[in-house]
């Protein structure tokens, strides 16, 4: 079969504690939590694509997104992580590109595959990269998030 079309990945927003969790309940829920939004946006994708419900789950995914880079920040700030406004900066540049990216598929000038790819690219290696340092901070002073 040359010509099938190609197999979604499978577990592509599968939540690992293992692999992603940071130790902190209150953000590890949040962060599954997000995982399993990202992963009803691929699963949209998969059986029918719909432009105008992706269009609403990405629209749902930026705005928790949005509350969630929120509430990390507050609790950094309230617990004196040094990286603070390193981290704030991240989360704004990932906020601006995910409305760049949904206002180009809105516009019809990318295809729904890119969606779920940039959630991917950028959403796991964040939580990987520069939430476990903030984290290991928060645990070294005694901050369990509960």
């Amino acid at each position: 079969m040359f010509f099938s079309k190609p197999k979604p990945e499978p577990g592509l927003f599968t939540w690992s504690e293992t692999d992603h969790g940071l130790g902190l309940p209150i953000f590890d829920v949040e962060h599954k939590h997000l995982f399993a939004m990202m992963a009803k946006v691929h699963a949209s994708f998969q059986s029918k694509p719909d432009r105008y419900v992706a269009t609403q789950i990405m629209e749902e995914i930026i705005q928790a997104v949005r509350a969630h880079f929120d509430h990390e920040e507050r609790v950094m700030r309230d617990n004196a992580f040094p990286g603070v406004e390193a981290h704030a900066l991240e989360h704004g540049i990932l906020i601006t590109e995910a409305q760049d990216l949904l206002r180009n598929f809105k516009a019809g000038s990318i295809s729904l595959l890119a969606l779920p790819v940039f959630l991917r690219n950028w959403f796991i290696p964040h939580i990987n990269d520069f939430d476990r340092t903030y984290a290991g901070h928060l645990r070294r002073n005694g901050f369990r998030g509960k």
